[in-house]
């Protein structure tokens, strides 16, 4: 039997390993990031250049399209670290998703009686953890601060007093990431948990009032930003954040609702492979489950959190994000508490086959991509992914064999920091590439695309941002270098008034997984590219 000190000592090793597996190489530029990530940079590099600690600013304007604590959360480390830069962006939310993720892991295995390692391991083995806690994106403090608010809830109406503070601030906090949908969640999630413990249990004025304690006290919390903005810019501040960013939310162009239901199954992956067990488990154990009150609790959470953002028409996968935590409980509970048959045993079994045959599987379409000369191939990439596919094989075969959950939760962790930190970085296309560089050397730039932040970095200086409307007439008014997509020298038919110095390939954003596999499957790896203009002014006739 491993003693207490042994597993205390494996949970601070699994602590350590989880922040080396989030932190590796995350200052690289081109590291796996989401398109918008530029975007939150940028607020926060501006803020704490301009010394701007009320109001968020892009390209020099005051910029309300998000409440401002995690451009707060970056400034703190560019105070420590001499200044802003992606490392350190990057570095307040992996340090930020470790010390929740903890607390989180603690809460759950008090009320749980079970081992902190178990939880933790498993909470952070998800792809979802390991995109989200390595960029400069909300969707971190988003999804950690408004669990933990409504943990120490559940807390608080167990008697436990001092959890009140703590839930107030924690769901206050996270007002000021998303704004007022964070508040409509907790109390989404704690109201329809209360609704169905009268319902069943009969009703309880104490929770009642307790409830509009929290909900008053974390308003009170988050209204303090919301104001000061109000008495400093008045009707600028309330048009622009409440009418344009949050209700515009409704009138922007509407995706499918699957996006975030395909997001809720790939970011809990590989775990949510287990849910067909999970959902089983209920009918097996239903009258346990029905008296189960944190189950309850956390199923509430779990449906209010992923529901809420089916609502909006700017619906993406990322929405799936804040209900995540609570998805992964409701699953570890179902798994772990209860008694699996004979039956379930089986699906178990089955189900750990599936996973070690999707890392074998991944195993033999990742090496599949040798066999295409153009992506970045040498020596180096080669023993990388042979390693990988290795490693792949042998995670695979030891998923299988392993007989205890934590062993099992360990291996994903391993294979997942393997494939996210090591593996596909090997096969990315840098931005901005040295040999280009190197050509602009100290001339003029400016550019013609999204987000220029990385540009910016790369070239380690401020760079002239080129509307769309007025590529042309800038042209003409300038002398400098211009970067820009194929697409957007195509579109303002740029060939009578620049020369091309020297083009390169990026990948593009936003493909599709179908179309990433057919790419493959026809070896047609172009197909996934875009070409980077770098331009200079003809000369004069």
């Amino acid at each position: 039997m491993t003693s207490f000190s042994s597993i205390k000592k494996l949970s601070i090793f699994s602590i350590f390993l989880v922040f080396i597996l989030y932190t590796w190489d995350i200052g690289n530029l081109d590291a796996i990031r989401q398109g918008t990530e530029g975007f939150y940079l940028q607020i926060a590099k501006e803020m704490f250049n301009a010394g701007s600690i009320l109001t968020p600013l892009y390209n020099g304007e005051n910029h309300w399209s998000k409440p401002p604590l995690q451009f707060w959360m970056a400034n703190i480390f560019y105070f420590i670290g001499g200044g802003p830069s992606i490392l350190l962006s990057r570095l307040s939310i992996v340090l930020f998703s470790l010390a929740t993720l903890i607390l989180t892991s603690q809460i759950v295995s008090k009320l749980l009686s079970k081992s902190f390692l178990l939880i933790f391991v498993f909470l952070s083995a998800t792809f979802g953890m390991f995109k989200y806690s390595r960029i400069f994106m909300m969707e971190m403090p988003l999804t950690m601060l408004t669990t933990l608010g409504a943990l120490y809830f559940y807390l608080y109406l167990n008697d436990k007093k001092y959890s009140l503070h703590l839930a107030s601030l924690f769901i206050g906090l996270s007002i000021l990431v998303k704004g007022p949908v964070s508040i409509v969640m907790a109390v989404g999630g704690i109201g329809l948990f209360l609704v169905l413990e009268w319902y069943m249990f009969g009703f309880n004025s104490k929770d009642l009032k307790k409830a509009l304690i929290c909900f008053f006290y974390s308003l009170a919390i988050a209204s303090i930003w919301f104001i000061i903005c109000t008495l400093k810019y008045g009707h600028e501040f309330i048009d622009y954040f409440f009418l344009r960013e949050n209700l515009g939310k409704f009138a922007s162009k509407s995706y499918p609702i699957r996006h975030v239901f395909q997001g809720l199954i790939i970011f809990a992956l590989p775990w949510s492979l287990y849910l067909p067990i999970s959902i089983s488990q209920i009918k097996d154990h239903w009258i346990k489950v029905k008296n189960d009150k944190f189950l309850l609790f956390s199923n509430c959470c779990f449906f209010v959190f992923f529901t809420l953002w089916l609502i909006p028409s700017q619906r993406s996968h990322h929405y799936a994000m804040p209900s995540i935590i609570f998805f992964l409980i409701s699953n570890f509970i179902l798994l772990n508490n209860y008694q699996l048959s004979q039956k379930r045993e089986k699906m178990m079994k089955l189900a750990n086959i599936v996973i070690s045959i999707l890392m074998a599987l991944t195993g033999i379409l990742l090496s599949s991509l040798l066999v295409f000369n153009e992506v970045n191939q040498s020596a180096s990439l080669t023993i990388k992914v042979l390693t990988t596919v290795a490693l792949l094989f042998v995670g695979a075969f030891l998923f299988i064999k392993s007989k205890k959950q934590v062993s099992k939760y360990f291996i994903a962790l391993f294979i997942i920091g393997n494939l996210w930190n090591i593996f596909i970085p090997s096969f990315i296309l840098p931005y901005m590439p040295d040999r280009v560089i190197k050509t602009i050397g100290s001339a003029q730039v400016s550019a013609s695309v999204r987000k220029p932040y990385f540009i910016e970095e790369a070239l380690e200086r401020k760079i002239n941002w080129i509307g769309s409307h007025s590529i042309r007439q800038y042209i003409l008014e300038n002398n400098h270098y211009y970067i820009m997509h194929e697409a957007t020298y195509r579109s303002n038919k740029l060939e009578d008034l620049t020369n091309v110095v020297t083009t390169w390939k990026v990948w593009r954003r936003g493909v599709k997984a179908k179309a990433g596999v057919n790419a493959l499957l026809n070896k047609n790896i172009e197909e996934l590219k875009d070409t980077v203009y770098l331009l200079e002014n003809k000369p004069l006739r």
